[in-house]
């Protein structure tokens, strides 16, 4: 493997080397604005004197003509109402950007039904830069056209490029090291529900990253944002306005090499799971009994056997993934109107497996100077995921108005197989463990939106109204435990327990939002504009969970198995004096809650001529939330009934010493409330960790104060380097922390009684042609961050960095790109640090304790090709994760033996490897 990392590493050299030839031609871009109202202006005409080539400004009056042929030109820059401008002598260069701002004045024209339709543009690179350059929060942002460089194949992996973004379990954003359930996401303008059971998270896996126009993360708290972050509010728009007529088919496969073309093993699988809905062919049927307990033996074994299904393992050779995507972009006029409309299907599938140490300790032996295993496991896993998804979406521009309805619907099926080998030595025993598990996810998120704008756009309304849907299916999952005596014999394992569950989560949620601005005109220096919103949230959920065993009597079948329990599991074995199910449901195991978010805003962005801006305002918000359940004996009910109402004052100010250099600072108070699954007592078994995973119904809300400053330089268009610090001071933060539970342990959530964070970060995007390589381009970001909870003195507890942060996140990368040869490629690099996992448990003694649990430091290297064939086709290729680093956990204990001397032991908790894969696609557009 070492010696093909270098030669792919050569190859790529050899690739950037190759490709390093001269372009032919210049670009002339800029932004046209009013003369007194420093106001952007919308679809003004900037053309090259002489000739029929140019562009219109988009809505922020940016503008940009690419492949000038070198030379001197004039501008010619016209709007209705306004004083054309001709710009002479404007000089483009090979290779480089001819910049020109343009001030129009107002011509004093009376003109009268005149309509311009415009569309703001955001998938370029450029317009997010400027939008990150003219915001007054903290926020950074990724467009399409960056998205289009990567081999990012969905919004996790897209997230990752954002400075202080991190990524876990390939689908959960860490914000500034700040864990999932400190970040807040909106997809378009309304908020997604989680589709985690057991989490506060959106799984942005099941995004695909060619629906992505922009993603945006905001990192400071504004007015008009919701309070509910502390790290991150990430807002991800998908592409709705398009340019013209187009269509597109794109194929990619992609080679693991853990997985692809080798031996592959599931249970038998039905024709729904090739589409994402296997679920439903999997659930208990309308007829099965309220709980088996209450009906005879006869009864439960009857209904054992017409459930007794799918216990058969099929092996066969795991195919490459496999992805496809079609989008039509359609877009035409209606008398003054411009509707537009976007409709992308993709779909996917593709296999994965690795082999993991999983370990788990006893007390450390000091006699003997050595850790001691309470579980010391090897485990295999077989999975098979499979996405089906689509996005529908209409615009409609008419005169100074613009509506929108954005649909996007997801279904993930992943159909997994367990086989868990090891030594138990709390109980000196050889076991294996057997699970077999469908998950179903949908999610659905539509939004009707409008924007309008008055009186010469002095005055604009927009509102949004949304709906969302998430359900999370995990039907008939199966669960097998063997045993044999560790004698060193031949001796076969023998089935001492099987389990099956089935559970089922619906989340609906209801949004509706209006925001206003107004702006003034007071002076020529001081031109305020007031804002003002309503926003409201609706929430319900609905969970229910099933739990059986089989009683397993008499004598006449065989229990001893290896990895194939079909014969055991057989109707003929099944009989209320053999084999048959009983419940182990009781009221815990379902829950129904709900809350209600009511917010409002004001808020003003006041100037000092152009170098000072700031923008000053409070948000309040109700918060009600409510759960009725049961503690986990099903005997006590849990209601609760929570209310609370929060001020949440910002401030953003920001100073342009000059168009090139500018300062920010950021005040904001936020809150993070605690998630329905975190405060519900509802257990659950998770097979990988072997643990027991429960809420807490005493979970307090935790509010946080943040501070910002960040120095922007804008050396050129599209080039950028910005170094900021932040602060956060937390009050009650919630961590994850685990605890010992009989032969076991049990994870839950706990509010700690202060935190404080403390990072830098350092963002830069810059062309590499100063030192000779034309059409290169360099972007690093990366962050150091010091993080640290505190407890009451003389607690038990130990002042420690805040679970899931990062002391420090390292992206970086290069990038080719020579738009007249149709080439690009590009080096991506990823590492975090050594964070906290899951927080463990001190004790008294310090050599007792339970030491948290720790996510190594991990690299990852991507590479990736493109090439263009004429103006249809486009091939592209890559490697993905090349190094194939171990991911890794570990926990460090700190002894102290009796003579006084201290040492680290370092335990490895899990540990694998993914594998590397090597993607290959074509796309075709007309």
């Amino acid at each position: 493997m070492k010696t093909i990392r270098n030669r792919l590493l050569l190859l790529l050299a050899g690739v950037f080397l190759s490709l390093t030839i001269n372009a032919q031609t210049g670009v002339i871009c800029g932004n046209v604005s009013d003369a007194k109202l420093n106001e952007p202006l919308i679809g003004a005409s900037v053309v090259i004197s002489g000739t029929t080539t140019g562009v219109v400004t988009d809505l922020d009056g940016n503008f940009r003509i690419e492949n000038v042929t070198p030379g001197t030109y004039a501008v010619s820059v016209s709007y209705v109402s306004y004083q054309t401008q001709v710009i002479p002598s404007v000089k483009v260069v090979a290779r480089q950007e001819a910049v020109v701002n343009v001030k129009l004045s107002d011509a004093d024209l009376q003109l009268q039904n005149v309509v311009v339709v415009a569309q703001r543009k955001l998938g370029t690179e450029m317009a997010v830069l400027n939008t990150v350059r003219n915001s007054l929060p903290v926020m950074n942002g990724i467009s399409s056209q960056q998205i289009a460089k990567t081999q990012d194949s969905d919004a996790a992996e897209v997230l990752r490029r954002i400075p202080g973004i991190t990524i876990i379990d390939d689908r959960f954003i860490v914000v500034r090291g700040l864990a999932q359930r400190y970040n807040s996401v909106w997809l378009n303008n309304a908020t997604t529900p989680s589709s985690e059971t057991d989490s506060r998270a959106f799984s942005f896996d099941v995004l695909p990253s060619s629906l992505i126009d922009n993603m945006m993360v905001y990192k400071s708290p504004s007015p008009e944002l919701p309070a509910d972050f502390a790290g991150g509010f990430v807002r991800v728009m998908t592409k709705n306005i398009p340019d013209g007529n187009s269509y597109s088919f794109q194929y990619q496969a992609g080679f693991n090499t853990n997985a692809s073309f080798k031996t592959f093993k599931l249970t038998n699988r039905l024709g729904a799971d090739y589409f994402g809905f296997g679920a439903g062919g999997r659930m208990l049927p309308g007829n099965a009994p309220a709980h088996l307990n209450d009906v005879s033996p006869e009864t439960a074994a009857a209904f054992t056997k017409q459930i007794n299904q799918r216990w058969g393992v099929k092996t066969f050779t795991a195919l490459p993934e496999q992805k496809l995507s079609f989008t039509m972009n359609r877009s035409f006029n209606m008398g003054d109107m411009r509707i537009g409309n976007v409709t992308s299907v993709n779909y996917s599938t593709g296999y994965d497996y690795y082999e993991m140490e999983n370990n788990r300790y006893q007390s450390y032996d000091m006699v003997n100077n050595t850790s001691r295993y309470d579980n010391h496991y090897f485990d295999e896993a077989y999975k098979n995921t499979t996405k089906l998804g689509a996005l529908f979406n209409w615009s409609l521009l008419a005169g100074n108005s613009k509506y929108e309805f954005r649909n996007f619907f997801n279904q993930r099926g992943t159909s997994s197989l367990i086989q868990r080998e090891g030594t138990d030595y709390y109980s000196d025993l050889d076991v294996r463990y057997w699970e077999s598990l469908y998950t179903g996810r949908t999610t659905y998120s539509g939004q009707l939106s409008g924007e309008h704008r008055f009186a010469e756009d002095v005055n604009k309304l927009d509102w949004t109204v949304g709906y969302s849907y998430a359900n999370y299916n995990e039907p008939d999952r199966k669960d097998v435990y063997s045993k044999r005596n560790p004698d060193g014999s031949a001796m076969p394992y023998r089935v001492d327990e099987a389990k099956r569950y089935y559970q089922e989560l619906n989340d609906n949620g209801f949004s509706a939002g209006t925001n206003y601005e107004h702006k003034l005109k007071v002076n020529d220096l001081f031109s305020p504009v007031i804002y003002g919103g309503l926003y409201g949230e609706y929430k319900t959920r609905d969970f229910k969970a099933r739990r059986f065993g089989y009683n397993m009597l008499g004598n006449g079948y065989d229990r001893n198995a290896d990895w194939e329990y079909s014969h055991l599991f057989t109707s003929a074995n099944m009989g209320a004096d053999k084999i048959y199910l009983i419940e182990n449901t009781n009221k815990s195991d379902s829950y129904t809650s709900d809350n209600f978010l009511g917010a409002g805003y004001v808020s003003a962005r006041l100037n000092y001529g152009e170098k000072l801006n700031a923008n000053v305002g409070v948000r309040v918000e109700y918060y009600n939330l409510k759960l009725d359940g049961y503690e986990p004996d099903g005997v006590k009910p849990v209601n609760l009934d929570q209310s609370t109402t929060d001020l949440f004052p910002s401030v953003n100010v920001s100073y342009n010493f000059n168009e090139k250099h500018q300062l920010r600072l950021a005040y904001g108070r936020s809150v993070n409330r605690a998630e329905f699954r975190e405060i519900v007592p509802y257990v659950y078994y998770d097979f990988e960790r072997f643990a027991n995973i429960s809420g807490n119904a005493q979970l307090k809300n935790a509010y946080a104060n943040n501070l910002d400053i960040r120095y922007e330089f804008y050396p050129s268009a599209g080039e950028t380097v910005s170094l900021g610090g932040f602060y956060k001071g937390f009050n009650d933060p919630i961590e994850q922390t685990y605890h010992e539970a009989g032969s076991g342990v049990q994870y839950t959530f706990m509010n700690a009684d202060r935190s404080e964070a403390l990072g830098l970060e350092l963002d830069v995007k810059k062309q590499l042609d100063f030192i000779g390589l034309k059409d290169l381009s360099f972007v690093f970001n990366g962050a150091i961050i010091h993080s640290k909870v505190y407890f009451e003195e003389g607690s038990f507890e130990r002042n420690r960095p805040m679970q899931g942060q990062s002391p420090y996140l390292i992206n970086t990368g290069l990038f080719y790109q020579n738009d007249n040869n149709g080439l690009s490629a590009s080096v991506l690099f990823n590492r975090i640090g050594k964070r906290i996992e899951t927080v463990g448990i001190p004790k008294q003694n310090p050599n007792d304790d339970i030491p948290d649990v720790y996510e190594m430091p991990r690299n990852s290297l991507d590479l990736s090709f493109s090439k263009k064939i004429g103006k249809m086709v486009e091939i592209k290729g890559g490697v993905k994760d090349l190094l194939n680093a171990k991911i890794t956990y570990n926990q460090f204990l700190d002894i102290t033996d009796p003579a006084g001397n201290t040492q680290t032991v370092n335990q490895l908790i899990r540990s694998y490897r993914p594998g590397v894969t090597l993607n290959v696609g074509v796309s075709v557009k007309f």
